[in-house]
């Protein structure tokens, strides 16, 4: 592949040296050209190794002074050098290492804005809480009753609830339209687009994955191919860690909606709220959606579906009502880590 289109592949950081360790060798090991490829990371303010993980690597590493993931898309994304660029979370992992060939063939067709993995890989040496993620299909499970979700699910079957018409499928990839007014929450986890539409997403240093195809591409249809293969998220190894992030996820997410810096959604559907705290109070629906991903793939990993719903419910439930009660800020980045 002699002249393969150079790709950069943005990466915020934040105290995460032992998985971006890992991201980063995955990144290594994909069969493109290694010259052609940049790896720019973007941190913010990290206290142990990961600033010299990066390096040892080879990357290029950018302060990020907003601290936040989004904020760090952003810092990344205005030293990328490449037309392509890949929004890569420290706790990734590229299983297949022909993810870069597939992102470079889907999006040599100038309708595609984007282009990501349609699964999470539920990789064996994964503690059983990741597991549950992958198999599920996405890292918040209120998003299965929102039906917004955009890697396969094994409880529904589907890899998205958003209506989507598929007009043309290759060995790498499926192409696929959406309505401009309703798109699924594509843009992160190996979520690799043009640096000019990344780019018009950008709003006072922050860059939203949700917002990325929004606000940076035109018309009534936006065109995204989804890659046969998947990528490995190393998100949460206990409920502790899941209670966190997810208080993080929605603390900021009321936050900048707030100030209107985050655009897309400015608020999730209601029905699907009321499911969600409906299904999580009753149980039930909950036990059976777990039977159903249990006959699709056997894993005791599904044992974390009631548990997480109810830490989501809890833990976004008293966001909501700190909110309401005046105390709106951004999600504290102290002491954070793996």
């Amino acid at each position: 592949m002699a002249t393969a289109p150079g790709i950069s592949i943005v990466i915020p950081t934040l105290n995460c040296a032992d998985s971006l360790a890992i991201a980063l060798r995955s990144i290594r090991d994909q069969r493109y050209p290694a010259k052609g490829v940049e790896v720019i990371v973007a941190d913010g303010g990290s206290t142990d190794a990961t600033r010299a993980t990066a390096r040892s690597w080879g990357c290029t590493v950018v302060d990020n002074p907003l601290v936040t993931g989004e904020a760090g898309k952003a810092a990344g994304l205005a030293h990328a050098s490449h037309e392509i660029v890949g929004f890569v979370d420290s706790d990734n992992e590229f299983p297949s290492p022909r993810t870069f060939q597939a992102v470079i063939e889907a999006l040599a067709d100038p309708q595609i804005a984007g282009a990501e993995p349609i699964q999470f890989a539920a990789l064996d040496t994964m503690p059983a809480l990741d597991r549950y993620f992958a198999l599920l299909g996405m890292n918040d499970p209120l998003v299965l009753f929102l039906g917004t979700y955009d890697r396969e699910c094994l409880v529904t079957g589907k890899w998205t609830g958003v209506d989507h018409q598929v007009y043309e499928e290759s060995p790498t990839h499926r192409k696929v339209r959406f309505r401009r007014e309703r798109l699924p929450t594509v843009g992160a986890n190996g979520f690799f687009t043009r640096r000019t539409i990344a780019a018009a997403a950008v709003r006072d240093g922050y860059l939203f994955d949700v917002d990325i195809l929004h606000l940076g591409t035109t018309g009534p249809s936006v065109h995204v191919a989804k890659l046969h293969l998947g990528i490995a998220h190393h998100y949460a190894q206990t409920l502790r860690q899941f209670a966190r992030k997810q208080a993080r996820r929605a603390q900021d997410f009321l936050y900048f909606s707030a100030e209107g810096i985050r655009t897309v959604p400015a608020a999730p559907p209601r029905r699907g709220v009321l499911l969600f705290a409906a299904a999580t109070l009753t149980i039930v629906p909950l036990l059976i959606q777990a039977a159903i991903g249990w006959i699709r793939r056997p894993d005791r990993a599904w044992l974390f579906h009631v548990p997480a719903c109810w830490i989501t419910l809890i833990v976004y439930g008293t966001v909501m009502l700190r909110h309401l009660l005046g105390a709106a800020r951004p999600h504290s980045r102290a002491e954070w880590g793996r």
